[in-house]
């Protein structure tokens, strides 16, 4: 399916034998030639630099989960189109309206994309006084494509997979209320954490209950531009850490953070990421390049 990019990998794959039990393993590289007979959930990292483009299959169903921004579009419409996804995605969800995560979005509806929903977690007011949310609406309801609200406690299905949704209601920023998904498929895991402030993060590991966050793999929130609440990353235990980013754009305190934990990071602006799990391992591989 694509290479194994950068020497990166090589240093993530020892740091994952270093590490303790977990609840998955994680191997890096293609996955085995059996796999392709078994069920499974791929999940694809985009390079759109710092921004967020990240599509899940399982069972034959596919969700885009944001967009990306605007200088992306034709390279995100060509992939999704290659795939066979104009009309064949069952979601497109935007966890906000920034257009890091959004704009794409919006052209993918100009492209003449159907999916099966658009979704949202913005009130009717709300999409009215936020450009890019009215017309990501907009665009939708023009392609004839059903429209819903969605929140915490929503929950989805994808194939086999399992996706379920939280909000944090209790700040008013636009990053700090974004959706976080969790994504379980078998006894595998995935957190999917948008742009969620410290002050979410800290809400989410306070009030969630205790082990709901604890997953096998994490998209850190906000493209890894600030550290991890400790408290949140305590309680997510990843193995393997996204980082919707280039590795050059890191703060320091970032990279300490990741030094500190000897956490095993990608980095999507260095290249695509490629992650499947069959319910019981998952396997990452890195293209060269975008997508």
């Amino acid at each position: 399916m694509s290479k194994i990019g950068k020497v990166g990998l090589c240093l993530l794959l020892a740091l994952l034998c270093l590490m303790g039990s977990a609840l998955a393993e994680v191997h890096i590289g293609p996955m085995p030639e059996e796999w392709h007979t078994k069920p499974l959930l791929t999940w694809t990292v985009f390079d759109v630099d710092e921004g967020d483009a990240m599509l899940l299959t399982c069972g034959g169903e596919s969700m885009l989960v944001d967009g990306g921004p605007d200088p992306f579009r034709e390279k995100l419409r060509e992939r999704l189109e290659s795939l066979g996804l104009r009309r064949g995605m069952k979601y497109i969800l935007n966890t906000h309206a920034h257009d890091d995560h959004i704009d794409g979005i919006i052209r993918l509806f100009d492209y003449g994309f159907v999916p099966e929903e658009y979704l949202h977690s913005y009130s009717d007011a709300a999409v009215e006084k936020d450009s890019f949310q009215r017309r990501a609406v907009e665009k939708a309801q023009g392609n004839r494509v059903s429209v819903r609200r969605v929140g915490d406690g929503s929950f989805l299905r994808l194939g086999d997979a399992e996706v379920r949704i939280y909000q944090c209601d209790a700040y008013a920023d636009t990053n700090a209320r974004s959706l976080m998904l969790k994504v379980t498929f078998g006894d595998t895991s995935l957190l999917l954490c948008a742009d969620i402030t410290g002050k979410t993060q800290l809400y989410f590991a306070e009030n969630l209950p205790q082990g709901l966050l604890d997953v096998d793999v994490v998209k850190a929130p906000h493209h890894g531009i600030t550290p991890v609440n400790a408290e949140f990353l305590d309680a997510a235990s990843p193995e393997v850490l996204i980082i919707t980013n280039r590795q050059d754009k890191m703060d320091q305190k970032m990279l300490n953070q990741l030094k500190d934990r000897q956490l095993p990071t990608l980095f999507s602006g260095d290249g695509t990421v490629y992650g499947v799990t069959d319910g019981v391992d998952w396997y990452f591989s890195q293209t060269e390049g975008q997508f």
